[in-house]
């Protein structure tokens, strides 16, 4: 439907499913099993600190790495605040 979008944590996982081969997620570490789960559906895993966020502008998906990395709730809040601003942006454009 062409809607902004965000996962976070473990759920990026799920993005080949979702949107189909090709498409951009974060899990964290490109160590992390999970992403070469995603990868081998198709999907495109980017490395991202915990506090940041990686944009899948073709699909307007947006996704933080949030416990698959986090030390501390106050480590995985500072990459899901940075999603779910980037979500009501894409959501709201000016």
């Amino acid at each position: 439907a062409g809607k902004p979008v965000g996962l976070v944590c473990i759920s990026p996982a799920l993005a080949a499913k979702i949107y189909g081969p090709g498409v951009i997620a974060t899990l964290g570490s490109a160590e992390d099993p999970a992403a070469a789960a995603l990868s081998a559906m198709g999907g495109s895993h980017e490395e991202c600190t915990v506090e940041d966020i990686i944009e899948d502008k073709a699909h307007k998906l947006v996704s933080t790495p949030a416990y698959m990395l986090a030390q501390s709730i106050a480590e995985a809040a500072a990459g899901i605040n940075k999603l779910v601003d980037r979500v009501l942006e894409l959501a709201h454009p000016h």
